[in-house]
């Protein structure tokens, strides 16, 4: 990790997402830190609502926002990393994955309220169309973390194909931490698979991906969200990862919107990352081997 991206409402939550990207930093030696704050306009604002945003009353609002940026990155928690930090005006998520990858962002670590709903910057549809837009990697926090140092990441997928693409971001993460990946496949009623073929699917895609040191775990549940929720209670996991489609939308495990549930009802911290939707023929998602 170089380069993080903390966009912050200077809520709880995204004060415990800045100090998950400090420890971050920290373990990886020489990453820069920067934090971004977004206020949102109209969509067709007057210049006298742009006014109204920078000033009230006879308090300068940029101003404030500035100050607050500048205590927090010249806190004592920063002593030995480099933060910077900035402000903008727009939709937050889509300044948010703009700046992600214009900058080159490597991670975004975010705060999400999740199913608490405090309505301000980075209630959960914020948070979720970020996962769905931004092409980085992007780390979910709503729970204190003192010390982001995860040993156990499970790993919740189907383990066709087409994950392959971008797991190594995945890896060097987990590489980071010399931590375990548990390689979880839910089995639901609606989405069934024999325990024998999930394993030869799950072993193929260790062996291809050359991972050593991981596990393989097959979970039954009532959905794909619970399963990978239960499981990772049950084992006492540091950190959850998922791929998403995105803004694609496929109903699978590894659609947005599956992504995005956990995200939002975990309250560990969750790590997910982009990939391509397949090619689907005849209404069927499969398996996929080159």
């Amino acid at each position: 990790m170089k380069k993080i991206l903390v966009p912050t409402d200077f809520s709880d939550q995204a004060s415990y997402a800045f100090e998950a990207a400090i420890s971050i930093a920290r373990k990886s030696g020489s990453a820069q830190v920067h934090l971004f704050h977004v206020i949102e306009v109209p969509d067709y604002p007057e210049i006298t609502d742009i006014i109204a945003y920078r000033t009230l009353g006879s308090t300068n609002v940029l101003e404030e926002i500035e100050k607050k940026l500048e205590q927090t990155a010249e806190s004592e928690l920063c002593k030995d990393i480099e933060v910077t930090y900035s402000v903008d005006f727009d939709t937050p998520y889509e300044k948010i994955s703009r700046k992600a990858t214009n900058g080159q962002f490597d991670l975004i670590v975010i705060g999400s309220h999740g199913r608490q709903g405090i309505n301000r910057f980075l209630i959960g549809s914020t948070t979720e169309k970020v996962i769905q837009h931004a092409n980085c990697l992007v780390l979910t926090i709503k729970e204190p973390v003192s010390w982001f140092s995860p040993s156990n990441i499970v790993f919740g997928s189907n383990f066709y194909g087409e994950i392959a693409e971008g797991f190594g971001t995945l890896q060097d993460f987990a590489a980071l931490y010399d931590a375990t990946l548990h390689l979880l496949k839910i089995n639901t009623r609606s989405h069934f698979e024999t325990s024998r073929y999930s394993r030869q699917l799950m072993e193929t895609f260790a062996e291809e991906q050359k991972l050593s040191n991981y596990t393989i775990n097959i979970y039954n549940d009532d959905s794909e969200e619970e399963g990978i929720l239960h499981f990772a209670r049950d084992m006492q996991a540091d950190l959850i990862c998922i791929p998403t489609h995105g803004k694609t939308g496929l109903a699978h495990l590894i659609s947005g919107s599956i992504a995005e549930s956990v995200s939002e009802h975990a309250y560990r911290p969750v790590l997910t990352y982009k990939i391509k939707p397949p090619k689907i023929k005849f209404g069927v998602i499969g398996p996929f081997r080159k």
